[in-house]
């Protein structure tokens, strides 16, 4: 079959520079900015007076640890309740040394993250807000502290913002069921979006951005993470499964303004599913704690047994876990990687069930097939 090529040409204003596109395509294929799920600047919502009145006066507040760093003496809390008065997810408390400072109108309402900086003081915190459509998307936060070790927010990112800065640095085209990612002229990487049961994309409008904004605070640089979604021809929500994850550094100014780095892939091999190969079945899960950059663990050993507690921690070349066996006592071993194949191998274990030295093999679902592609013909950004 032969395809026409057809050449067009775009112009846009951003931040006050031109950006050209002079771009070679198929009449199926077109480059295009994706569409933002956040609708405006997020204000910092208000405590209810009831809430911050029982935070006020309570004798008690009932916390729960986000984060506990020994070694620099800082440690990170959520309320839950003051006396007996449930908080509504509103507070963290945040104690450096013995002095303890009090957020009251900080968001909860998702799994908040914290990890203290040593080499430049900084305390990174991740908080909730609620944007338009009622989704919880997290805000930034960098804490410093003042000589006597009270806590004030010296810098926070806007979910809107960060959307609207990521909006101007990723582009895509979509050719039937493939959306290829770029990086302004970067190519990223070519997502098959095989869902099946939706329809076909929606070509008016396929891609978006926003509802799915976290941030990787284990590292003394933080990370966005992006995760766009799709839209097909039926249905009213929008899907994530297929889409990959992207990521990119974090930098800060002096006036609190904020740039991101190259946008990448986000790299964690060893995560996923991985299905049994003694009955093709989901027997393995591996999952990235972008909190502390170690690995929540589930193996499940076909009419054997399952350790669900494990925690792993990467190697040069493997994956080293810890698990409580069922007998109750510690067990673990590593986790190799080939291809999509995962073996683990036990080198710790003291139940008679499992051996030192015991192997079992899974193949990993494939659910983000990636597919590299050549940049179009042609495309030019000129400022």
């Amino acid at each position: 079959m032969t395809m026409k090529l057809l050449t067009s040409t775009a112009t846009i204003m951003l931040l006050g520079c031109t950006i050209a596109f002079n771009i070679s395509c198929t009449d199926t294929d077109a480059t295009r900015m994706p569409a933002g799920t956040i609708d405006g600047p997020i204000t910092q919502s208000a405590i209810p007076p009831h809430v911050l009145k029982a935070i006020d006066e309570a004798t008690i507040l009932h916390q729960y640890e986000i984060m506990s760093d020994t070694a620099n003496d800082v440690s990170v809390s959520c309320i839950g309740e003051a006396d007996t008065i449930p908080t509504e997810s509103y507070g963290i408390v945040v104690v450096k040394g013995s002095t303890s400072t009090t957020f009251a109108d900080l968001r909860n309402t998702r799994q908040p993250l914290a990890h203290y900086d040593t080499s430049s003081g900084s305390l990174w915190l991740t908080t909730s807000a609620m944007e338009g459509t009622g989704v919880a998307v997290e805000r930034l936060h960098q804490l410093r502290f003042d000589h006597e070790d009270h806590a004030h927010i010296a810098m926070t990112i806007d979910p809107y913002d960060m959307q609207q800065t990521l909006l101007q640095r990723l582009r895509y085209t979509i050719r039937q069921q493939d959306i290829t990612l770029y990086d302004g002229n970067r190519l990223l990487c070519t997502i098959a979006v095989d869902t099946t049961d939706m329809g076909g994309l929606d070509t008016d409008q396929p891609l978006w951005i926003g509802e799915q904004l976290i941030y990787d605070i284990s590292t003394p640089t933080p990370r966005v993470l992006i995760t766009p979604g799709v839209k097909f021809t039926t249905g009213l929500v929008l899907t994530y499964d297929d889409m990959s994850t992207l990521s990119a550094p974090i930098s800060f100014d002096t006036d609190g303004t904020f740039t991101i780095g190259d946008l990448d892939i986000d790299q964690h091999p060893y995560e996923g599913t991985y299905l049994d190969t003694d009955n093709d079945e989901p027997n393995l899960y591996i999952t990235y704690r972008r909190s502390d950059g170690r690995y929540d663990i589930s193996i499940g050993i076909f009419r054997l047994t399952t350790l669900d507690d494990a925690l792993g921690t990467l190697a040069v070349n493997h994956l080293d876990f810890t698990a409580t066996d069922a007998a109750g006592n510690p067990i673990g071993g590593l986790i190799t990687l080939s291809g999509d194949t995962a073996e683990v191998t036990f080198t710790r274990s003291t139940w008679p069930l499992l051996e030192n030295g015991s192997k079992f093999v899974y193949i990993k679902k494939p659910n983000r097939p990636l597919e590299s592609r050549s940049t179009p013909n042609n495309l030019l950004f000129a400022h």
